[in-house]
């Protein structure tokens, strides 16, 4: 988590973690404004990492998403890249969005060239708007991408 500015970790133990997906796993609202999934290694059903989507607003179209590559021996390896291209064609054609949007780290630039790769494109830079648990202000970059079905990018 270094890599999004949690340097100690999140300090969330496995136990919180399985209640909350426990929890959205149980809600049937299929309209949810959010909701988190566990990307998973086929080869050894082996979790290694999160996407997740929120502030899904369907009357102007659009959400924000997010993703994590927790297990480091993945990352760098192209399971970011396939597991976001599924995710954002599931939430175009499941929730008939105009638009998603995401942000990173300015730092971050594994995860800035994996959103350009994938057809982001800026919106604005936001200089310190974050402040991490250390005290060290950020720079984030906010980006979206128009759904490809209506012209947007990819």
């Amino acid at each position: 988590m270094a890599s999004v500015g949690f340097r100690k970790g999140l300090g969330v133990t496995v136990a919180q973690l399985e209640q909350r997906f426990a929890g959205e796993i149980n809600d049937p609202d299929p309209q949810r404004d959010s909701r988190r999934y566990v990307i998973v290694d086929l080869e050894n059903n082996r979790p290694i990492g999160e996407l997740a989507y929120g502030e899904l607003d369907l009357e102007q179209g659009k959400c924000r998403v997010g993703i994590k590559i927790c297990e480091l021996d993945y990352q760098g390896k192209g399971y970011g890249w396939e597991s976001m291209t599924v995710f954002l064609d599931y939430l175009f054609e499941r929730f008939k969005l105009k638009k998603i949007e995401i942000d990173t780290l300015a730092d971050n630039v594994r995860a800035y060239n994996l959103y350009k790769k994938l057809g982001f494109r800026e919106t604005r830079i936001e200089k310190g708007f974050w402040t991490d648990p250390d005290g060290n202000a950020h720079d984030v970059i906010f980006m979206e991408m128009e759904n490809p079905a209506l012209g947007g990018g990819r």
